[in-house]
């Protein structure tokens, strides 16, 4: 741990986020879903996708559909007002 390293470890991590999004954005099914039919797949996918938005980090095209999608479940919209999100889909 060296305070110089920061910029190159972010660098780097930035990196490993956008390959493994763009492997997901690759293999997310027509369906829109992870695996055709919502499952929990959906459902982890869209913990890492909210904070993915949180962070700055621009979602693949199919990625943001999901994510979009995932947003427009009633569910998902009561659980995240509750948390105190205040979200925009």
């Amino acid at each position: 741990p060296n305070a110089a390293d920061d910029d190159a470890v972010r660098q780097q991590g930035k990196v490993i986020i956008d390959d493994a999004f763009a492997v997901i954005n690759e293999f997310l099914a027509d369906s829109g879903y992870v695996v055709n039919d919502f499952s929990i797949a959906d459902a982890a996918l869209f913990y890492t996708e909210f904070w993915a938005t949180r962070s700055d980090i621009t979602l693949p095209s199919r990625c943001a559909a999901h994510y979009q999608k995932m947003l427009a479940r009633p569910v998902v919209r009561r659980v995240l007002m509750e948390e105190g999100y205040n979200i925009v889909a």
